[in-house]
């Protein structure tokens, strides 16, 4: 039995369905992510987990425990918000304390604990200062001490580096993957940051509109997309619709055919991912294997990498090529030869 378990939840404003039918397990001690952009029910599902919304229709099960509209004080549920919600008139000391003195935890007990949990954030001493001489991301570091502070059994945080600057979220995201390891807690993470997600999750629920799209592993997720959401949203690919051509043979709209290593039977779209899309150069072979005489019609130089853009007959496809000293660059209007392994080819029904 999952430690968490969401059963059939709903959850509907007037009119509006935020949430439909969803069903999730947590193993206990893991890292799971809900993805999805804007408005997709990710943090209303969150919410409904904490507490602070009622859900419509469903469950909530916590270690086999029926906790669906138990009071948020009463879950032993923590929450990190995005904003952080920290008390600008309070010392950091004084907000990492809150929750714990709330619980009317014993002062020797509550010194020791706030401490404790400001040392393995990286705060050590600084429980004296003020919230506002704090950077973005030692507020952020403040509010993820007074989240663990009262050990929850389980840790939601809603979308908690956004505020951050890039080389911080970094950082943050290292922290928070080593702390949730060394203290073996459950965390639930909302995010719309698909490199988050594939970078620090156990287990991924891709959501869109209200429904849950598919759960999997990181690896599950981009590598086996259940349909041209997951495929689209979680990383780079080109969706491209085709028709059967053979039993293991597909063909694109302008009749160009690709062999496939994971044929279906019913399907309305190929995903290839950009990084699959391998440009060989001017004299690459010609063969039966998914190679094809191509133009490069654009070329962006990156850093680490470079994007183009190959005509491949009518098809345009775009590429995600390293830059690693053992190809060229190729520039706009140069004929090439493109190879795309049938593994790389993804058919998907919708």
């Amino acid at each position: 039995m999952a430690y968490l378990e969401i059963k059939n939840l709903t959850k509907i404003f007037g009119e509006v369905c935020a949430v439909s039918d969803a069903n999730i397990e947590v193993e206990k001690g893991s890292f799971f992510t809900f993805l999805g952009p804007s408005g997709c029910g990710k943090t209303t599902t969150l919410r409904m987990i904490a507490g602070f919304e009622t859900p419509t229709e469903g469950k909530i099960l916590m270690d086999g425990k029926d906790i669906t509209y138990l009071p948020p004080e009463a879950k032993e549920i923590g929450m990190m918000f995005q904003n952080y919600a920290l008390f600008p008139h309070m010392t950091v000391h004084e907000n990492v304390a809150y929750g714990l003195k709330i619980k009317k935890m014993p002062k020797d007990k509550i010194q020791k604990q706030v401490e404790h949990y400001l040392t393995l954030v990286g705060l050590k001493g600084y429980g004296s200062r003020k919230i506002n001489q704090l950077s973005g991301g030692e507020q952020q570091r403040v509010a993820l001490a007074r989240s663990l502070a009262t050990e929850p059994k389980i840790l939601l945080l809603d979308e908690p580096l956004s505020n951050l600057d890039a080389k911080m979220r970094d950082e943050m995201r290292f922290e928070l993957k080593r702390l949730q390891h060394e203290l073996k807690i459950t965390m639930l993470y909302v995010t719309h940051d698909q490199n988050e997600a594939l970078m620090m999750s156990d287990r991924i629920a891709v959501f869109s509109k209200g429904k849950i799209q598919q759960i999997g592993t990181p690896m599950e997720i981009y590598g086996q997309p259940r349909n041209s959401f997951v495929a689209g949203f979680v990383g780079q690919t080109n969706l491209i619709e085709a028709v059967p051509a053979g039993p293991d043979t597909v063909a694109l709209p302008d009749g160009t055919q690709l062999k496939t290593a994971r044929p279906m039977e019913n399907f309305r779209y190929v995903s290839i991912r950009n990084e699959y899309v391998h440009i060989l150069g001017k004299l690459g072979p010609l063969g039966d294997e998914n190679i094809f005489d191509a133009e490069v019609t654009s070329s962006q130089y990156n850093g680490m990498v470079t994007y183009y853009t190959v005509k491949i007959g009518r098809n345009e496809l775009n590429v995600t090529a390293p830059n690693n000293g053992l190809a060229p660059i190729f520039q706009a209007g140069e004929r090439v030869r493109v190879q795309i392994s049938p593994e790389a080819v993804t058919l998907l029904e919708v």
